[in-house]
């Protein structure tokens, strides 16, 4: 049998029939290393320094010794040897082993041909998804990858002047992935524009002129952010252009014509982007890539993104429609939402309008936030814990939430003034307050502290000032709290937490409809909400006398425990005592000592109608 080692993209062996071969990572290093140098034999000498540099060299021997025993075994078991080891070198049998290399130095001849090759070939970086680099083998890595892009551009310029119009995709391709990397190469640029001023295709104007390539703006009151997008000096090296990725939709069928035809839309978009100079863009492929992702928030982080372009399909029946927000990652924040019509005329105005809006809003958001962008993403080890304290956050449950707030204080202690950890660790005591059900007066007074020295550390963030407001929800100090709250929105009006924030206030002060109609807007921005979105949005259907619509957003949540009390008067209320009565076992399992008449003192109702409302429910379950 004849195996393949696979390089760009996720490092793996693969057989025949294309299934992958279970074996030890270090050996598929090894083996790519001796691969792409060309080597027949490499000494132990030099593996070890490859693949353990930052040790001592003593511990680099044992960890290579413990690994050749580990590829050993695995060569015993598939009956094939690609790695000989000796007491002083490794050796390569290539002769069953293919790479995806192997077509390198052997590329097809004319221009068109070997730039169809080469974009083929480099969609994806070599060794993506390596994890755990020391320094000798990251510096290794890049190189590599820079080899690749050469090759790439290379071939890009030799074929640029052949092609024609049935060329543009292929173009356009080879160009998007080149200035991903590298988004100051104007040599590329140019050959992009050409590309699509050979289909025709333009953003509403196209600054050629001004030999950049980027958008201008037409319209006499945006030309001030105009040349944000298209400046006219050359920006200092050491300042990295922000990077932002286009997701496609990936809330319908894959196969169905409606996400193809957005999905197609949105790299048509995003291509069109990459003559930006302020922002490096996502190549399409690697953006399909990220859209599937578990974990994004990690992929993120690992690629340094700044911004991210969520899309979602919705069918209204007589219209199909794109809605898309851009997220700017850092903080969580909505920077720019809005709805496209894909159908019939509108489509071409949906595409320069989206294109359009992204640019403007981009660059209103590195005029107003590169600062804080800077923040973030130079103080690396604070943005690190901030963004862990952010994830534990998202759990509703004591063990959870002290998670968050130890990384919060780390975050801290490495930049005392980071203003997002400040807000992140008054929400942690808000919500140990809200859990705990004990009314306790000093986690709200710490909360509303963190939530004061978030607002003076950084006034322009909206966090801070939805804390505060959060705060005086529960100290019932209710016109203070819209107060806070309507500072927040006017910050960040696309902010989704910020949004369902003063949605949970409305709903407290008496005024369900309002906020059952925000929250509902924050799960629009936020589809795949957190759990207190639909918490929210059962306590104002609850308020409004709809008791199956409560349960239905209770079911929505992943962890309903905290909604325990809630579920039983919902169903109290239906007049279920006996599923009323599981949520109140449920509430004694978690809260043992809990006590009606104390939580029904706490709970921040501004009128008595609600509060005997919920009440009512809760007696009715049997509390």
């Amino acid at each position: 049998m004849t195996f393949r080692l696979q390089t760009l993209g996720r490092l793996r062996l693969v057989d025949n029939g294309g299934r992958e071969v279970a074996f030890p990572e270090k050996g598929l290093l090894i083996l790519c290393h001796l691969i792409v140098g060309g080597h027949s034999e490499k000494s132990r000498n030099d593996v070890a320094k490859l693949l353990w540099d930052e040790i001592v060299p003593s511990q680099a021997f044992v960890n290579l010794r413990k690994t050749i025993s580990r590829i050993s075994a695995r060569q015993e078991e598939l009956g094939c040897h690609f790695l000989c080891f000796s007491p002083s070198a490794v050796r390569l049998d290539a002769s069953r082993l293919k790479s995806d290399l192997d077509t390198i130095g052997r590329e097809a001849g004319d221009p068109l041909s070997r730039l169809q090759w080469a974009v083929e070939t480099f969609q994806e970086d070599f060794l993506k998804d390596l994890k755990s680099q020391g320094q000798a083998l990251h510096g290794w890595i890049e190189r590599q990858r820079g080899e690749h892009m050469a090759l790439l551009r290379e071939s890009l310029l030799l074929a640029a002047a052949e092609a024609t119009n049935n060329h543009r995709k292929l173009v356009k391709a080879a160009a998007t992935r080149l200035l991903e990397r590298n988004p100051l190469d104007e040599d590329v640029r140019k050959i992009l524009t050409q590309a699509f001023q050979l289909e025709g295709n333009h953003l509403e104007a196209r600054a050629v002129s001004n030999g950049g390539g980027a958008i201008a703006i037409n319209r006499p009151e945006l030309r001030s952010v105009s040349t944000i997008i298209a400046p006219t000096s050359e920006p200092a090296a050491d300042s990295r252009p922000p990077r932002v990725v286009l997701l496609p939709p990936n809330n319908g069928a894959v196969d169905s014509p409606a996400t193809q035809f957005a999905s197609a839309l949105i790299e048509d978009v995003t291509i069109g982007l990459c003559a930006l100079r302020s922002v490096s863009v996502i190549a399409p492929y690697t953006a399909a890539q990220i859209s599937l992702q578990a974990d994004k928030a990690s992929t993120y982080q690992k690629h340094a993104i700044s911004y991210i372009l969520d899309t979602r399909l919705t069918d209204e029946g007589s219209r199909l429609t794109l809605f898309t927000q851009l997220i700017f990652f850092a903080n969580d924040e909505v920077i720019w939402a809005d709805r496209f019509n894909l159908d019939g005329d509108g489509l071409m105005a949906s595409r320069r309008e989206i294109a359009r809006q992204i640019a403007l809003a981009i660059a209103n958001q590195v005029e107003r936030n590169e600062t804080h962008r800077q923040t973030y993403e130079t103080n690396v080890g604070s943005y690190r814990s901030f963004l862990l304290g952010q994830r534990y956050l998202k759990q509703l449950n004591l063990p959870e939430l002290r998670r968050a707030r130890k990384s919060f204080r780390q975050s801290l202690y490495e930049n005392s003034g980071f203003a997002p950890a400040m807000s992140g660790l008054a929400r942690s005591y808000f919500f140990e307050w809200l859990l705990t059900a004990r009314g306790d007066a000093e986690l709200l007074a710490l909360a509303e502290r963190h939530a004061r020295d978030a607002v003076v550390a950084d006034d322009t963030l909206a966090t801070g000032y939805r804390e505060l407001g959060v705060v005086k929800l529960y100290l019932r100090q209710f016109d203070e709290s819209m107060e806070y709250h309507d500072k927040a929105e006017a910050l960040s009006p696309q902010h989704a937490n910020v949004i369902a924030s003063y949605a949970d206030t409305l709903v407290q002060a008496s005024r369900p409809e309002g906020g059952l109609r925000k929250i509902q807007a924050a799960i629009d921005l936020n589809p795949i909400a957190p759990d207190e979105y639909f918490w929210t949005a059962a306590g104002a259907s609850y308020s409004l006398g709809q008791y199956e619509q409560a349960i239905a957003y209770i079911e929505r949540m992943r962890d309903s425990t905290p909604a325990d009390r809630l579920s039983a008067a919902s169903w109290g209320m239906l007049g279920n005592r006996k599923k009323a009565r599981q949520f109140v076992r449920k509430t004694f399992d978690v809260h043992p000592d809990f006590d009606l008449d104390k939580w029904m003192t706490i709970v921040p109702f501004r009128e008595e109608w609600q509060r005997v409302h919920y009440c009512e429910g809760l007696r009715k379950a049997g509390f």
